[in-house]
């Protein structure tokens, strides 16, 4: 059996988050919100490291994407005095929200605090809308009169508000549980109603709390239309609908095999949008009120991250799993690119010298690129550098590279990425890790006949041979160029020995050969001599030890 490096990359490989949050649209879908911690391109980024990461709002719509909001940090007071605490300004935004005609704007910010566990009782989210500005979390209504603001603080139990903007009267209203944030889509109503879900749903007006006992748990993500007439949420991964005049509960929508979240619901109650499917791999999806005509609207190969529809129902904004932004008319299905992917690398990793790594990120190109023997330095414009020493390149994808670590790697190791981007942000495109000779690491397990992979329907079989796939079981006995497959005869051997065994019984387990896999670049081979199981063997637990460095992998047998 050939071993292709994409069933290696597809074993070993982790997704990288873009850092974006907190998409919104307008009324009529024509702009988009969303709000981030990347540098834009041009702007100098700080190298103060700040918790929680100062965020600004960005504007996007036909013509590209515009910084919309900033605020430059103001820290807390140097000395803050015993028993007390002092807070800098609300400099990190987000959760951005406009009317339906987009008079109206609400952002939230966060401040820090300093005073330790007296910071309880300060108030660190403030919801401003222009130059006026609320305790806590700001949610606004589509006609832009009434907004409902929670979470000021840290303290047990949950203060909410609700606010005229027109006649500036206040109406403080305290839900029972503090536990579950509002949804996705609108929460307000035109007339101030707030839909709000817990076990129940709660419906908060300037006048009245009033609880709906559907008795429902891990229900969430209420949404509400504009008069007030029914609400959309999620219970137990299915979209249900509550009619508030009828006092009826319904199931709208439930893909098969998939978990739904995230509803938006237009204005008028006609059309929901939400989520659906498996984590890393969710998509769009549309249904009317009525429970007609559901359909999945998008279908990116990196998924959908999140979405938000307008609020008259005819058009979606939504990022892809590669940090695309996209506008979608959801009448015809035809979506447009807004945004290029951010070009960013995912979180530093140790590597072993000629061994082979995925790297994970975003915006690293538009197609996948592969290549053959021997590896090039460069694939689809892209290239990775290790301590400045071009690596070869098995493959390039928007979201991953596949690249051999150069033999010569020493550390500590500057690993960077070079590739082109239109997107409106600074890339990040390089880290510092470490290098050592030996980071071993097992991948996959073949047959002995080489008829497949072990898997749980093909498990190992009693008394006969695996072959082991990995990475990083140090330097060979042969002289190895970058990017040139490992040779069959002689094959490359370890120089550090290789010893296994079963945990379970402390029997070792004879290692047949131990070496780069022929006509491979970057893996490694252990062929193991199993034992004869005895009976009840379901898995085998193996532990293999390369000079001090070891590792366990469990296998399913029989």
């Amino acid at each position: 059996m050939r071993i292709l490096p994409a069933v290696l990359l597809a074993v070993s490989a982790a997704a990288a988050q873009t850092g974006i949050f907190d998409l919104s649209t307008s009324g009529d879908g024509s702009i988009a919100f969303f709000s981030t911690a990347l540098t834009p391109k041009g702007a100098v980024a700080s190298a103060q490291a700040v918790l929680p990461p100062t965020l600004r709002i960005y504007r996007a719509d036909s013509a590209g994407v515009q910084l919309y909001l900033e605020r430059h940090r103001v820290d807390p007071p140097a000395n803050t005095p015993m028993g007390q605490f002092s807070l800098s300004n609300y400099y990190s935004l987000g959760r951005p929200e406009a009317s339906r005609d987009g008079s109206v704007t609400v952002v939230t910010g966060q401040c820090q605090c300093v005073g330790g566990a007296h910071c309880i009782n300060a108030a660190l989210f403030q919801a401003s809308v222009g130059n006026r500005n609320y305790p806590g979390k700001g949610r606004l209504s589509g006609n832009g009169r009434y907004l409902f603001t929670y979470g000021a603080n840290n303290t047990p139990g949950f203060y909410a508000s609700i606010i005229d903007l027109q006649t500036g009267d206040t109406y403080d209203r305290a839900p029972d549980n503090p536990e579950h944030a509002p949804g996705a889509g609108r929460v307000v109503a035109d007339d101030g109603t707030v839909a709000y879900m817990d076990f129940d749903l709660t419906l908060l007006t300037p006048v009245s709390v009033q609880r709906v006992p559907l008795h429902f748990p891990n229900s969430g993500g209420a949404v509400i239309d504009r008069a007030a007439r029914m609400v959309v949420y999620v219970n137990q991964g299915s979209i249900r609908i509550y009619r508030i005049a009828e006092q009826q509960d319904a199931l709208l929508a439930a893909v098969p095999d998939s978990d739904s979240s995230a509803p938006y619901l237009a204005a008028d109650g006609s059309r929901v949008m939400f989520l659906s499917g498996h984590p890393g791999a969710l998509q769009l999806y549309t249904v009317n009120t009525d429970g007609s005509q559901l359909q999945r609207v998008t279908h990116e190969p990196s998924g959908v991250t999140q979405g938000a529809m307008s609020d008259d129902g005819k058009a979606a904004w939504y990022f892809a799993g590669d940090a695309r932004l996209y506008r979608m008319n959801l009448d015809t299905g035809e979506a447009h690119l807004r945004m290029a992917a951010p070009p960013q690398i995912g979180d530093p990793f140790p590597i072993a010298p000629g061994s082979t790594y995925a790297l994970s990120g975003t915006g690293f190109s538009d197609p996948v690129f592969t290549a053959g023997y021997p590896l090039p330095r460069s694939l689809g414009g892209v290239s990775v550098s290790v301590n400045g020493v071009l690596a070869a390149l098995y493959t390039v994808a928007p979201q991953q590279i596949l690249f051999q670590a150069p033999w010569d790697t020493v550390t500590p190791a500057t690993l960077e990425v070079h590739a082109a981007s239109t997107s409106p942000f600074e890339p990040k495109l390089q880290f510092q890790t470490t290098a050592a000779p030996s980071l071993p690491a097992i991948l996959l397990a073949i047959h002995e006949d080489w008829s497949g992979l072990v898997t749980a329907t093909e498990p190992a079989r009693s008394g006969e041979i695996l072959h082991l796939y990995g990475t990083g079981f140090g330097p060979v006995d042969s002289q190895q160029l970058d990017g040139v497959p490992a040779p069959a005869d002689p094959p490359a051997h370890t120089q550090l020995p290789v010893t296994c065994s079963d945990t379970a019984t402390s029997q070792a387990i004879p290692v047949l050969f131990a070496g780069l896999a022929p006509n491979l670049v970057g893996y490694y081979q252990l062929d193991l001599q199993l034992f004869h199981f005895y009976d009840g063997v379901t898995r085998l637990t193996l532990e293999c030890d390369t000079s001090g460095h070891k590792i366990t992998v469990t296998i399913p047998a029989v």
